[in-house]
């Protein structure tokens, strides 16, 4: 897994995008070749609202605490799809961890002990998702789960 930047022009503007993306090979269809292609595991919107050194520690963050599934040989893409179906369930939880708004980098130690509360934080909200929550509310329960 990879953070990805997406730009887009719209109109005389530019945005980017930054993403949680993983490669997949592709088999090839109706006589294409097989390539790879970017599989877009979940979305944090646009980059100025984002804290990207900390985006880039909550995708490695993600990747350790993704669920696995036993694949074989060509099952890549829809091992990727399951993860990613995962994955999106805490989509708006990330988006948070990572918004600027949050200032969440200032408050985690650094190093390694940072990489251990991100993983704790994510492996929390995987097993109990809580879908539907407003960002006043994800930024309440982490508050209380950081203990400020």
């Amino acid at each position: 897994m990879y953070l990805r930047k997406n730009r887009v022009r719209c109109g005389e503007t530019r945005r980017t995008y930054l993403s949680i993306a993983h490669n997949v090979w592709w088999s090839g269809d109706n006589g294409k070749k097989a390539q790879s292609r970017p599989v877009v595991i979940a979305s944090f919107g646009v980059e100025d609202k984002v804290d990207v050194d900390l985006a880039r520690e909550v995708v490695a963050a993600v990747e350790n605490c993704a669920p696995k599934f036993p694949t074989r040989r060509g099952e890549g893409k829809a091992a990727t799809m399951r993860i990613a179906q995962e994955i999106r369930r805490i989509e708006g939880f990330l988006k948070v961890l990572v918004s600027r708004r949050l200032g969440l980098a200032e408050h985690l130690p650094p190093g390694d002990e940072r990489q251990n509360v991100l993983e704790l934080l994510i492996r929390e909200e995987l097993a109990q998702p809580e879908t539907g929550m407003r960002e006043a509310e994800i930024l309440t329960k982490l508050r209380q789960r950081l203990g400020g």
